[in-house]
């Protein structure tokens, strides 16, 4: 397909051309009307300098005109297809050149700046190099451009999750889900663990099911269903999930350690103080207090 810039430019081009022919016709005609006139050389001298300014006028407001319309024409020749830009600014995301990504979705942004995807896409490079307030600052404007922007709003949640604002983060999960986000293991394993870090325990229950539900290997989603359950009182069940993480993640050292405290509450204290020494062997240094306090 051909540049239509291209085309604008060339009439542009033309009608300078043509319109200056019209200028020297013009000129040609007055001056020949000057030189017919019958009247008297001192009647010509008194005329001759205002018609004349009159002519220079008009040339110089057609020339400047045309002056204006030819840089217009270069500046939109001359300026770059946004698209060509997004298209960079992905590309180099995808090599890991996050900071190359930024700088095109920048400049797209300064071309179109009511794009909904380059705030979004620039917010999720922004993510990957943790840089969580210049990402949460890209998602709000996402969803501030459209309020339908499923996405955005889920990770807006997970940024607003890393920023320790859980009441914040929990609000967009609920708006993602209501926009149709609803079979995400990976979002309802977050949502129980912003509910279950606010201590809404029976919620961080729930959310931890529903994530379950979707995928039954979920690790995330064991851990915050156990974590739920401690924090509920329900210790043997605690024990059990904390199993099934154990399972799944071998070396999980906080997961030893929570499921060696859910024993203690059970009266179990030497399998408690097995679950404490692993869980400090692996490197997870809380479980050294819990050594001393129950396992002397």
């Amino acid at each position: 397909m051909k540049n239509p810039f291209s085309f604008f430019y060339v009439e542009l081009t033309l009608n300078r051309i043509l319109g200056l022919f019209l200028i020297i016709g013009i000129v040609i005609f007055v001056l020949s009307f000057f030189s017919a006139s019958g009247k008297s050389e001192d009647q010509y001298q008194s005329e001759r300098p205002s018609r004349i300014q009159s002519v220079v006028t008009l040339i110089r407001e057609f020339l400047w005109g045309k002056s204006s319309d030819l840089n217009s024409a270069v500046l939109i020749t001359t300026a770059e297809n946004p698209q060509e830009i997004f298209k960079r600014a992905y590309r180099a995301n995808e090599k890991g050149a996050y900071l190359n990504a930024i700088e095109e979705y920048s400049n797209y942004l300064k071309l179109l700046p009511n794009e909904t995807s380059a705030y979004y896409n620039r917010g999720l490079v922004y993510y990957t190099l943790k840089r969580y307030n210049e990402a949460v600052r890209d998602f709000e404007k996402a969803v501030e451009i459209d309020p339908s922007k499923t996405h955005a709003f889920l990770y807006k949640g997970y940024t607003y999750e890393m920023l320790n604002d859980c009441r914040q983060a929990v609000e967009d999960f609920e708006k993602a889900i209501f926009l149709g986000e609803n079979k995400s293991a990976e979002l309802y394993g977050h949502k129980a663990r912003c509910e279950n870090r606010s201590k809404n325990y029976e919620e961080g229950l729930e959310d931890a099911l529903k994530a379950l539900n979707i995928d039954k290997k979920y690790t995330y989603a064991f851990f915050e269903l156990a974590y739920a359950q401690y924090g509920l009182k329900k210790y043997s069940d605690s024990v059990e999930s904390y199993t099934k993480v154990l399972q799944l993640s071998p070396k999980d050292g906080v997961a030893f350690h929570n499921r060696g405290l859910a024993l203690v509450f059970l009266n179990k204290i030497p399998l408690a103080c097995k679950d404490f020494q692993r869980s400090w062997e692996i490197g997870y240094l809380d479980s050294k207090k819990r050594l001393d306090e129950y396992c002397k």
